[in-house]
């Protein structure tokens, strides 16, 4: 199947769409270098029987908010990480807010379509600042315990969620959260909720109902495919461990918190989703095959449309058997650091191998640095910068990709691709 065209809105009448199409798909109109949709174009809002799956662009971190074909309403990862200007983008739209209130406000201005303003679901993929948030002493002291409002704490106090998972709360065992202020902060939120009766649970891997639409939508399901060190075996709700006995590894050769990312499969009619949080692939050179995390993950996920580039497309994840078996049409980056992604990485999603079909990839911050090194990969690129949308048709047969501007707070589309077909 071709890549599918890129379309400007407002066309002009006169121009060819055939010519303007192969012109984009060409490479001649690259995403990220010049603007393709009119700046005051704003996303159409969602309507029911459409799933809509916005990739937030922060600039600091993951956040993905998802609108379910009924109105239910999904969160994954929150992060606030607070590298310096260089090495990480800008906050987005700016720094007059901490990302979490941006992300709850950009959340409920797009569910308010649905009626909505609140979370049924918030998935944290694992413990780590840009993907929960981190912690800085300027940031305000939550009310109702001793924790600083960040990342997904501070959605929370603004767009409540009926249900938190985690991948094990409360008792994490031999495979427990780092020591860090951003951990420490993060339970105090999970034990806040706790004590206050609203719900917080551990995931349960390859549980097709531990995430469930508020009212049945026929040939929508989320899975969860792995976390916390287990993968589904693809039987029922049945999964096994991913790594060795905690007591027959050197301390340095355990587990770390990325291999415990949960992952999910979501699946409208013949549309599929993967997200992944961190996953990893790296054996430190083969000497320790059980690390790639990745592989497993996603061969029990299977082929779908669409897939979120593991670990931000970083060097240790996103390697050979990711994309084949995946095999999505797009993926999507979640790049905010100048090191995302890495070269490796990038040839392999766009597929940028001679008398190869090339893919459509979309980062949603490429920094400078990460430009320069990843040059020769540009052209393959559909957009640089900003929100990243997956729009879903009734029915999921086929679904569009539109990119919208970061820098204002209700910026407008800026690039819309598609629409994209399906596969059997």
């Amino acid at each position: 199947m071709a890549s599918p065209c890129r379309r400007r809105f407002k066309m002009r009448a006169h121009m060819d769409r055939r010519q303007f199409c192969g012109a984009l798909a060409g490479g001649l109109l690259l995403a990220g270098t010049r603007r393709v949709g009119a700046a005051g174009e704003a996303l159409p809002p969602w309507t029911p029987g459409t799933l809509d799956i916005h990739h937030i662009d922060t600039g600091r971190g993951n956040a993905t908010f998802i609108l379910a074909p009924d109105g239910t309403t999904l969160l994954v990862d929150c992060g606030t990480n607070h590298d310096g200007p260089g090495l990480s983008a800008p906050i987005r739209p700016d720094a007059s807010r901490q990302p979490g209130e941006w992300v709850a406000r950009y959340a409920l201005r797009q569910a308010r379509a649905a009626g909505r303003d609140s979370l049924d679901y918030m998935v944290a993929t694992h413990i780590h600042p840009d993907h929960i948030g981190d912690v800085t002493s300027d940031l305000a002291q939550a009310p109702d315990g001793d924790y600083r409002l960040t990342g997904l704490s501070e959605v929370d106090r603004l767009m409540p969620a009926a249900m938190v998972i985690d991948r094990a709360y409360p008792d994490y065992g031999d495979l427990p959260p780092l020591l860090a202020p951003f951990a420490t902060n993060y339970r105090a939120w999970l034990d806040a909720r706790a004590r206050s009766g609203r719900a917080v649970a551990a995931v349960r891997v390859g549980s097709v109902d531990q995430i469930r639409s508020r009212t049945p939508v026929a040939g929508f399901a989320i899975r969860v495919v792995a976390g916390n060190g287990r993968v589904w075996t693809g039987q029922g709700p049945d999964s096994r461990p991913l790594f060795p006995d905690n007591a027959t590894l050197a301390p340095a050769d355990r587990p770390v918190e990325n291999m415990m990312s949960l992952a999910l499969r979501l699946d409208y009619g013949r549309f599929g989703y993967f997200t992944g949080g961190d996953l990893t692939a790296s054996t430190r050179d083969g000497r320790f095959p059980w690390m790639d995390v990745e592989t497993p993950v996603a061969a029990a996920c299977g082929r779908v449309e669409v897939a979120v580039a593991d670990h931000h497309g970083y060097f240790d994840a996103c390697g050979p058997d990711f994309v084949r078996l995946l095999d999505a049409q797009a993926y999507i980056i979640p790049s905010w650091h100048a090191a995302h992604p890495g070269m490796a990485q990038m040839e392999r999603l766009t597929n940028a191998w001679p008398g190869a079909k090339p893919r459509d990839v979309f980062a949603t911050e490429l920094l400078p640095a990460a430009a320069q090194v990843n040059e020769r990969f540009l052209p393959a690129l559909r957009s640089r910068q900003g929100h990243v949308v997956v729009r879903v048709t009734p029915g999921g047969d086929s679904y569009r990709i539109f990119v919208l501007d970061p820098t204002r707070e209700e910026g407008g589309v800026t690039l819309a691709c598609g629409p994209y077909a399906c596969r059997a």
